[in-house]
């Protein structure tokens, strides 16, 4: 029959699809593939997802079907794995210990340089950015001398039921878990362990089964011993998941695909098991095919060559979700070329539309249980709620509390909703987390929302008491409010938090969250036009001052610089240069704008994890592994929220490394006061004594006139900033409640509104300041009038208006809330809620209409800019604890400032020249006065660096330094009492390093000018290392026993070698600062810019190249850091020179022309444009070398 007679196939599912969470493989999100399967083309109404060995997409899948389904559609997502199998990794592990065992032993035979090459340790390779990187061309190779240890195979599983949901995410757990070797595994006895529920089919080219067929045809076996094996071979998967096995057809341009069908289908006739056909869908759409192998190569980019890109008619498969027919028509190409197909073709026509039925009379609709997974809660004889309620019921009656009205219903109140809201069991999993890791870090007092809450501060969660500073329960949590909470806390040592959780419930209920890095536009374009041939020159033209150039006018006015994302569609909209640059070569353009977000790596989240109960967590999601750590496969933020909607309740827990410089600084206070070793427990017994916000009130006048009036800001938390210390100073805070509503004003939005400027002008006339009424000036009086806190207009809308706390926090949701999408139904609440106020304001306290209108304009402008109390009140505390500390502790709090910026050199810089200016003195590194830390040394009456710093000392030399010193003369330096050499760790490397660090300027002969330089003692060192070795007089015991005998007086060596190197000058200031930045990665402000020459330009009142104006000439000067030489495209001479100034400023200039090779660290003055695109620039003949010592 002819097959042009035969009715094509009417239905169809995808059982087998790719999406971009198959890293560097499938292209697109899921719901990019579901729209297009589901449109009107296609006309689908179900979809499997299988990703390479993760289900990182499932979520997203499962979010977009709900999406479908509530508008009305019929449509069914089908969540799956496409698993890398091995028969048995038992027999794997076996097979890979004795190839390494093989490599050690080929090291002693005639092959060993060859055999010693190849590599021992395959588990890093393909996972080097947290992604498991499919490799398309080694899986499908069928390489029959490929030893087997060396293989991995593809196995697709679907979940039909509950049941197999859960097998599905235990099995990509446990690959990750105990299969991991390059990439996750799973093999027979997992599968059969947990093969209930799931639909199992043998893949594609990498299949198990394709590589059996191809040995065997290779191999020149018989037809009848290939189907033996694979016989052989479905026994096993039948053992493991019975009549859910299928045989998995593929059409496309491959030859050795048309033979793995041959004997698929002559498999299926002997063995009964039945067929499907699959698609093997890895981008969404069908012109995406050039998107997808552009996507490919980048994951491979740098690592191998041919990295071209093909044409479309030399495809062999095109892969995108094909319907019934498509697969028909596929299937039709290649039905002529090979002559088993005839009479097969209902066969192949009913494996298309079997898929179709296993999801619609097979397959269940199913997905996770959505309630919260949190650890089980057991104390006998209670309910989790009673033992929540007893806990706190003990903190009130603990903290002097209990018969206090005000905080005994507000506990009463929060107990409430805990309890209507079924929360209880997530506040006694954080109590529980919190009161273990107490004895362990410091804690901060509140970050976010959850400060206002009384149960958390009686709990021990936060350390902050919101009754005294008015915080409010409804801006965190209550019956209004159908989200988890979500309290964000921040700590010393983030991991002792977690290791605590993990303490308390085990390693696997306690899983950190994941977060996908994704491709960015910048280094997207550039990779993209390398593929394209762009000259490399216009790229860079393009790329560099984009950034800035977009955000002025694409950020939003609320939103820090360090959180906007440079998008494709900003950058057509606002940048002429970017669509000018588009338009002349579209197809980066079109490959931009469909690669953008595409997945790259997998990160970790900086503090959140998930707490639950271990098989819940299993079962209800796909875990991976993540560089050898097990990690959610789906994330929570801004643009997902794929945690808790599924029930995963996301515990941030932070780091905060002001935190740690309070505890480290606490050690060094206590070791002063003559205790050798201090404890934590000992730390934290002083933290509260003098600290915690638990126990004392933050009204130190001597701090805020120390630090918050006279610029003394070093290490001061929130207050870094130029502009902050400037609005610190000019507002002059002197309460902790001043202090948070600065914090909360230094923001890019207040600060474009100028409301710094107009709140410093409302404070210096405060008493001028008219209320409309006492209501109002109660909530806004300690703001002098502002609107700062959303708490203020939640509290405006209660108080004066009448709104319940509910209302209030919706208030506050509908003012400050921007979308798009809900722009006009947001106009339509804010009218409501304006009626209202105007309204309750006139009925409950008298306010004219004319004043709460004027009120609401307020409240209506500030609420763009209005921050959240909670977290402003508890960062001013940690902002006043460093203050404390810098006021009562200075030089031991700036010696923590040094030590935890070491490393830093931009910001050690900076830190210098701040201490400096207090007056201080800051030494060079020393061998008798430096440390392991940064220290101040009373003998010095100077900051000190530590030994340990410098580049070539090792830790055994700094320990062999330090058993030994001091050191008071350079015999003393090299030798012991007995004359022999000193030194067994201290090794010519280290002095060299020492020397050029000019690190022995408290020993005699440089204090008595005996020696003039460190020069002079390298040259001592270097060249007559072996002689002093020797011992006191250069020679060994038998040669001075000898010239004793003969009468000859010794002369000690040091003072030989000094005579010979008198006339070694010292190296000139360049050469310094090459040495300081070679073994420090810092050089001295003094080095880089002599006082002579900071007298000097003062004196002309001239600045910094920095100081110029953007879009503005003018004179400035300069020192170099780095040259890089460039020529443009018509040849000409042009160089970008990194350079910074005496305030640590750094940045480029543009220089046409060429100067000489070694100008690193030379000074210049010159006249520079600024321009606002493309950054500073000048040429040779406006620029002028100073002599930094005329």
């Amino acid at each position: 029959m002819s097959i042009d007679l035969i009715k094509p196939p009417t239905r169809f599912v995808g059982l087998h699809a790719h999406s971009h969470f198959s890293t560097f493989d499938g292209l697109g999100y899921p719901d990019d593939h579901i729209n297009f399967i589901t449109s009107e083309s296609q006309g689908m109404d179900a979809w499997a997802l299988t990703d390479h060995g993760n289900g990182n997409g499932l979520a997203h899948a499962h979010s977009h079907a709900v999406k479908l389904q509530k508008q009305g559609r019929n449509y069914r997502q089908l969540y799956g794995v496409e698993f890398y199998f091995v028969p048995s990794l038992k027999q794997w592990t076996e097979e890979y210990a004795a190839h390494r065992q093989a490599i050690k032993d080929a090291k002693t035979s005639a092959a060993a340089e060859k055999k010693a090459k190849e590599k021992t340790d395959i588990s890093a390779d393909d996972e080097a950015g947290g992604h498991v990187v499919e490799d398309e061309d080694e899986t499908k190779s069928i390489d029959i001398l490929k030893d087997e240890w060396k293989r991995r195979y593809h196995l697709v599983g679907i979940a039909k039921n509950a049941k197999g949901l859960a097998n599905l995410f235990t099995l990509v757990k446990k690959s990750y878990k105990y299969g991991f070797y390059r990439y996750p595994r799973i093999d027979f006895e997992m599968l059969k362990e947990h093969g209930e529920g799931l639909h199992v089919s043998t893949a594609c080219l990498g299949g198990i089964y394709s590589n059996r067929i191809l040995r065997g045809v290779a191999h020149g076996q018989s037809r009848e011993k290939i189907q033996h094996e694979l016989t052989y071979l479905s026994d096993r998967f039948l053992d493991c998941v019975g009549d859910n096995f299928h045989l998995e057809l593929q059409f496309n341009k491959i030859d050795k695909q048309h033979v793995v069908n041959d004997y698929l289908i002559e498999h299926h006739k002997l063995t009964g098991i039945p067929l499907i056909s699959t698609a093997d869908s890895h981008y969404p759409t069908k012109d995406k095919w050039q998107a997808r192998e552009l996507y490919k190569k980048l994951g491979w980019l740098g690592k191998r060559d041919g990295m071209t890109l093909p044409q479309y008619e030399e495809l062999q498969c095109e892969l995108f979700p094909k319907n019934a027919s498509q697969m028909w028509d596929e299937f039709k190409l290649g039905y002529c070329n090979h002559d088993f197909y005839k009479g097969n073709e209902e066969l192949v026509k009913s494996s298309i539309e079997r898929t179709h039925d296993i999801v619609w009379n097979e397959c269940e609709d199913t997905w996770v249980d959505t309630d919260a997974k949190l650890p089980k809660v057991v104390v006998t004889g209670k309910t989790p709620f009673k033992h929540l309620s007893d806990l706190v019921k003990e903190a009130l009656i603990r903290e002097g509390l209990a018969d206090n009205k005000v905080y005994v219903d507000r506990a009463k109140e929060e107990l409430s909703d805990i309890k209507y809201l079924g929360h209880e069991s997530y506040f006694i999993t954080m109590y529980e987390i919190f009161k273990k890791a107490e004895t362990k870090t410091l804690f901060g007092p509140a970050r976010g929302s959850g400060g206002g809450s009384l149960v958390n501060y009686l709990l021990g969660i936060t350390q902050l008491d919101p009754i005294p500073y008015n915080l409010l329960w409804s801006r965190f949590l209550g019956r209004h409010r159908v989200s988890w909470p979500d309290i964000d806390t921040d700590a010393g040592d983030r991991d002792e938090l977690i290791n605590a959780a993990r303490d308390l419930y085990g390693d696997d209920a306690v899983i950190p969250v994941s977060n996908f890095n994704t491709l960015k536009l910048k280094s997207l374009i550039k990779d993209i036009s390398k593929f394209h041939g762009v000259p490399f020159d216009e790229v860079n033209k393009l790329t560099g001052p984009l950034q800035e150039e977009v955000m002025a006018l694409a950020r939003d006015e609320n939103q820090e610089k360090s959180v906007f994302v440079l998008k494709h569609e900003d950058c057509m909209k606002y940048s002429p240069a970017y669509r000018e640059f588009m338009e002349k070569y579209p197809e980066v353009g079109e490959h931009v704008a469909t690669l953008f977000m595409q997945n790259r790596s997998v990160g970790r989240h900086a503090g959140g994890v998930i707490v639950g109960d271990p098989k819940d967590l299993q079962e209800s999601m796909p875990i991976i592994g993540v560089r050898g750590d097990l990690q959610t496969p789906w994330t929570e933020g801004m643009n997902f929220r794929n945690l808790e909607d599924n029930g995963f309740l996301k515990f941030d827990f932070l780091g905060l490394t002001l935190l740690k410089d309070v505890e480290n600084c606490i050690y060094r206070i206590l070791k002063k006061q003559g205790n050798p070793n201090p404890t934590f427990l000992e730390a934290k017994d002083f933290f509260d004594k003098h600290l915690n916000c638990r126990f004392l009130k933050q009204d130190d006048p001597k701090v805020w006139e120390h630090v918050y009036h006279n610029a003394r800001f070093t290490g001061v938390f929130q207050f870094t900033a130029a502009g902050a210390r400037k609005f610190a100073l000019e507002a002059k805070p002197d309460s902790i409640e001043e202090l948070a509503a600065l914090t909360a004003i230094y923001r890019p939005g207040p600060l474009k509104a100028n409301v710094h400027r107009k709140y410093v002008k409302a404070k210096k006339n405060a008493e001028n300041i008219k209320y409309d009424h006492p209501i109002i000036e109660e909530i806004l009086g300690p703001t002098f009038g502002f609107v700062t806190f959303q708490e203020q207009f939640m509290l405006l809308a209660q108080k004066l208006a009448g709104f319940d706390p509910g209302e209030s926090d919706k208030l506050r949701k509908t003012l400050v809330k921007k979308s798009l999408d809900t722009l006009h139904s947001k106009g339509s609440e804010k009218a409501i809620a304006r009626d209202k106020f105007i309204k309750g304001a006139k009925e409950l306290n008298g306010v004219s209409e004319e004043v709460s209108s004027k009120l609401w304009s307020e409240i209506e402008f500030f609420s763009v800019y209005g921050f959240n109390k909670s977290h402003a009140v508890a960062y001013a505390i940690d902002s006043y604890y460093a203050a404390w500390l810098h006021t009562h502790y200075e030089t031991d709090w700036l010696a923590t400032i040094l030590q935890s910026e070491n490393g830093n050199p931009s910001a050690m810089s900076k830190t210098i020249s701040e201490i400096k200016s207090y007056g201080y003195e800051i030494a060079p590194a020393d061998i008798n006065h430096s440390g392991i830390d940064w220290h101040y040394s009373e003998d010095l009456q100077a900051f000190v660096p530590p030994l340990t710093s410098l580049k070539g000392v090792g830790d055994k030399a700094v320990d062999e330094i330090f058993a030994n010193r001091p050191y008071k003369s350079l015999d003393d330096l090299f030798f012991t009492d007995d004359g022999e050499w000193k030194h067994s760790k201290l090794n010519k490397t280290a002095f060299t390093t020492l020397c050029k660090m000019e690190a022995f300027a408290s020993i005699k002969e440089f204090k008595e000018s005996t020696l003039l330089n460190h020069r002079q003692l390298l040259g001592i060192i270097i060249s007559n290392y072996d002689r002093l070795r020797k011992g006191r007089y250069g020679i060994t015991k038998t040669q001075q026993k000898r010239a004793i005998k003969n009468g000859e007086m010794l002369v000690p060596i040091v003072d030989v070698l000094i005579g010979e190197v008198q006339d070694v000058i010292d190296w000139n200031r360049t050469e310094k600062i090459q040495n300081y930045m070679e073994l420090s990665n810092d050089a001295s402000i003094d080095l880089l810019f002599p006082q002579s020459f900071v007298d000097k330009v003062s004196k002309k009142n001239v600045g910094s190249v920095f100081k110029i104006p953007g879009g503005e000439k003018g004179i400035g000067w300069f020192c170099i850091l780095e040259t890089i030489k460039k020529k443009t495209k018509n040849g000409k001479d042009f160089m970008r020179l990194k350079v910074t100034d005496n305030e640590n400023n750094t940045g480029w200039v543009r220089v046409w022309g060429n100067l000489e090779d070694d100008i690193n660290y030379t000074l210049w003055l010159s006249e520079v444009h600024n321009d606002l695109s493309w950054g500073m620039s000048t040429s040779l003949r406006k620029m002028k070398l100073i002599n930094a010592f005329e």
